[in-house]
């Protein structure tokens, strides 16, 4: 658990006094955790522990606790890159909470994202710091948002090089490359899907103040959101064309592979045929001649020579 102040001129500080912070983030709660925040904030459980759950979905939720106090509840999807297998690289998207109560901010998750760590070291302020909890929150909706931009160009890139080596493709890995992608984009197109009414809907509900840092981090928030979808929306359409192109060239390329190895089984059966009629017990041409073998061997290599121009003007080498 680590717990923050925020000065008038927006600058994080840690401090040890969690109970009287203006940001507490909380990563991976114990249920020591839960129970201290429960009994102090009077925030129930399921606010804090859905965030360890993996397939959570964005919601927005707003409840009174015994002090008829407000908690407001956000919960939205952030992406993150892991590895499968060492070689194939994914993207997961997992679930971040949001809590207000008064003056306090609470932010709770299973892994601390790269853009949390970035905004409590001040080294996310877009324009001007956050000197306020609803700028706190714009931001963190802000570099959450940006994260998806972020991982999609990754991900653009990545297609970029498949594309490439696409006229080679004949192995497996190729594939889980692809499922590696799709899947991370079904992941993205589900989080930004359900991310962008939610984020829209609650900074509309929130009283939020009009001054012109919000409102300019309002309008940022929206348009890389509106962003988001159009590039998750292109990938998907991509990879999706990008699978069934691969499909016809490894299909292609296999194709010619048998296709050559089907020719040079046909120039290799030459000379076992012509060894097998040279060796019947049969009255055959020049048998008795002293350069027997050599006139023959010269034939069988004249033979192959033919069948094999004949193959590569066909175009089967």
């Amino acid at each position: 658990m680590k717990s923050f102040n925020l000065s008038d001129k927006g600058v994080y500080t840690q401090t040890k006094n969690w109970k009287t912070a203006d940001w507490i983030h909380v990563e991976n709660p114990s249920s020591e955790d839960v129970d201290n925040l429960a009994a102090i904030f009077g925030i129930p459980r399921d606010y804090i522990m859905d965030s360890l759950d993996e397939y959570e979905v964005p919601r927005q939720e707003k409840v009174k606790n015994s002090a008829g106090v407000d908690i407001n509840l956000l919960i939205v999807l952030f992406p993150k890159m892991r590895s499968v297998q060492e070689k194939y690289t994914e993207y997961h998207t997992y679930p971040l909470s949001i809590i207000t109560i008064n003056k306090t901010l609470i932010t709770v998750c299973k892994e601390t994202p790269s853009f949390l760590k970035r905004i409590m070291k001040n080294e996310s302020f877009k324009n001007e710091p956050a000197t306020t909890q609803h700028h706190i929150i714009l931001y963190i909706l802000w570099e959450l948002t940006k994260s998806f931009v972020h991982h999609l160009r990754e991900i653009d890139s990545t297609i970029e090089d498949l594309q490439i080596q696409i006229t080679s493709a004949t192995h497996n890995e190729y594939f889980y490359k692809l499922i590696a992608l799709h899947k991370s984009l079904v992941y993205f197109e589900t989080s930004i899907t359900k991310n962008h009414p939610l984020i829209t809907e609650s900074i509309h509900k929130a009283t939020l103040s009009d001054d012109a840092q919000s409102q300019e981090l309002l309008h940022d928030i929206l348009d890389i959101s509106n962003q988001a979808e159009v590039m998750v929306t292109e990938s998907s359409k991509m990879i999706d064309q990008l699978s069934e192109v691969f499909s016809s060239v490894i299909s292609n390329n296999l194709n010619n592979i048998m296709k050559v190895l089907t020719s040079i089984t046909i120039v290799l059966t030459i000379p076992t045929i012509i060894a097998g009629f040279w060796g019947m017990n049969v009255d055959l041409p020049f048998e008795n001649h002293p350069w027997a073998f050599g006139i023959t061997s010269l034939i069988t290599v004249f033979i192959c020579i033919i069948t094999v121009y004949w193959l590569k003007k066909k175009d089967y080498f």
